[in-house]
């Protein structure tokens, strides 16, 4: 759960209403198909690492009859909301983490995209999700350390 959301940049009501039906994986790729705000549907592809930890987690995912086909289940059927915030938290505790948070991880994967990757801002408004591409752009401002190590490069 975790990857999928640090890898595809999803909101934690979208990975909630995953269905198997929605997820396609090959050896050499994949995709998500995603309910989005305002019942907008996109498809955003799996890299090798997401497509690996989904595969595993669906030999040992819990089957009930209450999964209604949902990828993400708890011990009383689809997961919700609120539960995928718990987990994230209790990981990233475990990790000795702090402030992480399935937005974080959304927010994260679309910096990642646009500082490291070097992605363009219309690619990563569609990954995401967004109608505008001034929601994208928050993305691009830079941090109090960016600023710092702009400032050192002069050195």
């Amino acid at each position: 759960m975790v990857t999928l959301l640090a890898y595809t940049g999803l909101r934690a009501a979208e990975l909630c209403g995953v269905q198997e039906a929605d997820v396609e994986m090959s050896e050499r790729k994949g995709t998500v198909t995603v309910r989005g705000k305002g019942e907008k549907y996109r498809t955003v592809p799996l890299n090798a690492e997401t497509r690996r930890a989904l595969r595993e987690y669906l030999k040992v995912r819990p089957a009930t009859r209450k999964n209604e086909g949902a990828v993400f289940v708890g011990q009383r059927g689809p997961l919700t909301e609120s539960g995928v915030w718990r987990i994230v938290a209790r990981y990233a505790d475990l990790a000795g983490l702090v402030d992480v948070s399935p937005h974080v991880l959304r927010h994260t994967f679309a910096t990642r995209l646009l500082r490291d990757a070097e992605t363009d801002v219309v690619t990563v408004a569609n990954l995401m999700g967004h109608a505008d591409v001034r929601t994208t752009a928050r993305y691009t401002t830079p941090t109090q350390a960016d600023l710092e190590q702009a400032v050192e490069a002069l050195a």
